[in-house]
């Protein structure tokens, strides 16, 4: 049974997602000094004495990263809703999901939970149901209750109020929910921009775009407590009775309201800084931020900002660790294991083994965090970054955690309009102040730019640029322009062939062109370029579509090109189809096994001695996102590996076996691991050498070490130096023969 598990092991990828848990949307009491936390990462438990203790997120826990609300119920079952996926449920060590089949309403996007009279209550975008673990029933009650959208919900003394897209209902009976009689329709709510419900001690509240509403004891209509009138910006994003008195939560501000008056509660929060949620931990009030907010719905999940704490009378802020943007861009990955990252609001996120996760943004040095697309690490010293519209970016950090010490400089072609007060610019010989991607080759870097407004500045200059030396002395730069020899002026990627030859993608279907230089980046004065000076490759030399994505250098097998239909190969003049993929090959990397993989729009194939393989949503943990105009991938130099940017965060797929690599495999059985009951095995690395596993949580944060005298040897009982880890998700870094390898363990205790 142990070598047939092994063996399925081996043919099966594994995929793991880096994702960001710094946006939350709902918390929920765990009952003594926590709470749980529904983020767009996962959930997670936080206390004020451990902060981060258990994260449940996906592919390990969840079917999604993205979760709504969290409840945890009178039967210490915790129910986790989740935007796509539907309702989950943990019960002690076990795991159930349920979808429209057992019951859920709608196409899975849960916004909201509550436990009332026995039940479990859940508001949808398709409606409202309740059930317990054996299943839910969708309930209406003709004429008086048939929303479309339940986003929130709240209970008091066995009345249930929703807070839904024709305004707030009350349930009074919910014995009989399907009783038009049991039902309360608030119309006076019904044309408010109203997201969020809450019950206090004798008032209901609720609040969203057009303000905050109270319906106070007594009463027999909500009254409006909070509007233009009232507060600069009347988008309130929570309101809750707490120690505090009544809090409400709004643009960069928590207010207090002190008879008519709404006043700001203490000092430090910023005024960029958007509320997600109030909450408390004993009498301390918190609240969770995120960077910005979409105009209409405010949720933009991708950069949350942790939480903010009152305390004597200030806010001081608590960052959460780990990623802190899930939308991903280009990576590059180095052998000692450090990764950076580009993203989407958050500029840098770079990992360092055995630390965790930090990010480089304006107070660091960087020009702006927005858009930061391109990451690439320079062959001589450091990392070239960019923020679009903001230059080029050189970081050295010198390959540690600790920010002392740290240098940012930043290259561009003119005066900027919005400087960061912490950036150094510099003036340089680039093409514009949009690099979107860039590379590395043996004797320096390439970056590929665009226009900032073709249709505006249709004169721009723009096109590729070959640059090295030492950004603190001497650069040398040698931009190459459309119409210049380049065959467009918008450059989508750039691909390095060899030590003197470039590979270019053009965007809107400009097809491709191929630059022979001198071997030096920096000097332009040996180009040739193919098919010829001003022109590219398209369909009319083979390609399937003339709107190319990326390239791939394949041993064996030559240079493949992904396109809108398909990929191609080059035959040395031209091209030619390759493997009957069909539809967007945005990205592709090769692993340490030589297999080749690819993300398109049905999902991520995988090209293994000439068979494919799809992977999806439905045959693999792997979770698809929307494309965005560029994405990305590269192979992980510390495990063999392939990344793949996305907007739920960083994937990682690894496979053993297939190949003609000698790479080691790395396995953890059984997993999930149960704490006390199983004994946790260790199989791949060579059986001749001593045994180093070092644990960490996913913050970075080292747990302890396990040795043994070889790996067969190697057991582990769950705990360490007598102290029994806890229930989570720990990355593990095991050192045998003079290799490190990287792995995660999921831990139930």
């Amino acid at each position: 049974m142990l070598i047939l598990f092994l063996a399925l092991l081996a043919a099966t990828p594994q995929w793991e997602l880096n994702t960001s848990v710094s946006y939350v949307y709902n918390t929920h009491s765990d009952g003594n000094n926590g709470v749980w936390c529904a983020s767009s990462g996962g959930v997670f438990h936080y206390s004020e004495e451990f902060g981060i203790d258990t994260v449940f997120s996906c592919p390990e826990n969840l079917p999604t990263p993205d979760c709504t609300d969290v409840l945890l119920d009178s039967s210490s079952r915790l129910w986790i809703a989740t935007r796509g996926s539907g309702l989950v449920m943990k019960d002690g060590n076990v795991w159930k999901n349920y979808s429209s089949f057992e019951g859920i309403p709608g196409e899975g996007m849960v916004y909201s939970l509550e436990e009332a009279g026995g039940s479990i209550w859940i508001g949808c975008k398709g409606g409202f149901a309740s059930g317990d673990a054996g299943g839910f029933v969708p309930i209406t009650a003709p004429g008086v209750f048939n929303p479309e959208y339940v986003y929130s919900l709240s209970e008091r003394n066995d009345t249930l109020w929703l807070c839904t897209d024709r305004g707030i209902y009350s349930l009074h009976d919910i014995q009989s929910p399907f009783s038009p009689s049991s039902w309360t329709h608030w119309r006076e709510t019904q044309d408010l921009q109203l997201n969020r419900v809450r019950t206090g001690e004798s008032s209901v509240y609720a609040c969203g775009g057009s303000g905050a509403v109270e319906l106070s004891a007594g009463s027999d209509s909500f009254q409006s407590i909070i509007d233009y009138t009232s507060v600069a910006d009347s988008t309130i994003v929570d309101i809750r009775e707490t120690s505090q008195g009544l809090l409400a939560a709004g643009h960069g501000e928590i207010f207090y309201r002190d008879g008519t008056n709404w006043l700001e509660l203490g000092p430090g929060i910023p005024s960029v800084r958007w509320p997600t949620t109030i909450f408390e931990i004993g009498n301390d009030v918190f609240c969770g931020f995120s960077f910005a907010a979409s105009v209409g719905d405010l949720i933009n999940t991708q950069t949350g900002y942790g939480f903010y704490q009152f305390y004597w009378g200030h806010w001081i802020h608590l960052m959460l660790p780990g990623m802190q943007c899930k939308k991903t861009h280009q990576m590059a990955s180095c052998e000692d294991g450090r990764l950076y990252v580009g993203t989407y609001a958050r500029g840098v996120q770079a990992f360092y083994p055995g630390y965790g996760w930090r990010s480089f943004v304006e107070p660091d040095g960087m020009p702006n965090s927005f858009q930061t697309f391109s990451v690439a690490v320079d062959p001589f010293a450091g990392v070239w970054t960019s923020s679009y519209h903001y230059g080029l970016s050189w970081i050295q950090d010198h390959g540690t955690y600790d920010s002392q010490g740290d240098t940012i400089l930043t290259f561009v072609t003119d005066v900027l309009e919005l400087d960061s007060p912490q950036a150094t610019f510099i003036l340089a010989d680039i093409p514009n102040n949009q690099p979107i991607m860039m590379t590395a080759q043996s004797n320096g870097l390439w970056a590929a730019f665009r226009q900032f407004d073709p249709s505006g500045q249709p004169d721009e200059p723009s096109g590729i640029l070959g640059f090295n030396g030492d950004p603190m002395g001497t650069m040398n730069w040698a931009p190459r322009l459309g119409g210049e020899g380049l065959a467009s002026r918008n450059v989508r990627a750039v691909y390095p062939v060899s030590q003197d030859s470039l590979w270019i993608a053009f965007e809107t279907g400009a097809g491709c062109q191929l630059l022979v230089h001198s071997g030096n980046p920096s000097d332009d004065t040996e180009d040739s370029w193919y098919p010829g000076t001003n022109a590219a490759y398209t369909t009319s030399h083979g390609l399937p579509s003339s709107e190319v994505f990326c390239f791939l250098d394949v041993p064996g097998t030559g240079l493949l090109v992904g396109t809108a239909e398909g990929l191609a190969v080059w035959t040395g003049s031209g091209f030619a189809p390759y493997q009957t993929i069909t539809g967007h090959v945005k990205t592709m990397a090769i692993d340490s096994r030589g297999r080749i993989w690819c993300l398109s729009e049905s999902g991520i194939y995988r090209i293994s001695d000439g068979q494919i393989s799809l992977f999806d949503d439905l045959n693999s943990d792997f979770v698809s996102s929307p494309f965005y105009l560029w994405e990305y991938s590269t192979m992980d130099q510390v495990n063999g590996g392939v990344y793949f940017s996305s907007g739920e965060g960083l994937w990682l797929v690894t496979q053993g076996g297939g190949g003609n690599s000698s790479s080691t495999d790395l396995s953890f059985y059984p997993q999930p691991f149960v704490s006390g009951t199983d004994q946790l095995r260790l199989c791949g690395p060579d059986d001749s050498y001593p045994v180093t596993v070092d644990f960490f949580g996913l913050d970075g944060s080292y747990a302890g070490t396990v040795e043994a005298e070889s790996v067969s040897n190697w057991i582990w009982d769950g705990s360490i130096d007598g102290n029994v880890l806890a229930s989570g998700v720990y990355m593990v870094l095991v050192q045998v023969n003079g290799s490190v390898l990287q792995a995660r363990v999921s831990v139930i205790r």
